[in-house]
């Protein structure tokens, strides 16, 4: 299953790419708090970075390899162990636009149950969490101002 959602932020891409491609912006615009096990840094094609957090009163473990990076243009993640899930790969994608930065995440993933399961209840889970991922990353560039 596929899940795509883009948001505009009012910074230019060098320093929206910098936050999103570091442990510690990944961490202030993730939607629960993480523990770091390995932060993986500095964020580049091949560092591996591990964390956990609580999700639905569980904790989660989360291993995850960046497999493509191309400076202030994207990055992709794949999740390597972890997340419950069978299947999940993140690009984060960065483009000019007038008001500043146009971001997209698109996250390819399944449960490996079936693709009714993915689109009844995976994507919904994984459309809450974006939405506030993206509201955090707007709001951490708007307090900057």
């Amino acid at each position: 299953m596929i899940f795509s959602k883009s948001v505009i932020i009012n910074a230019p891409i060098d320093k929206v790419f910098s936050f999103c491609a570091s442990a510690d912006g990944f961490e202030q615009h993730f939607p629960q708090p993480i523990d770091w096990l390995d932060k993986g840094e500095p964020w580049q094609q091949g560092s591996i970075f591990r964390f956990k957090y609580r999700f639905l009163f569980t904790w989660w473990y989360w291993e995850g390899e960046i497999t493509n990076y191309e400076k202030n243009s994207y990055f992709i993640d794949i999740l390597r162990t972890g997340g419950g899930l069978k299947y999940f790969q993140h690009k984060h994608k960065f483009e000019p636009c007038e008001q500043g930065t146009l971001y997209t995440d698109k996250i390819e993933f399944t449960l490996g149950f079936g693709s009714w399961i993915d689109q009844l209840i995976v994507n919904r889970i994984i459309g809450f969490i974006f939405a506030k991922r993206h509201r955090n990353l707007c709001k951490y560039f708007d307090n900057l101002k």
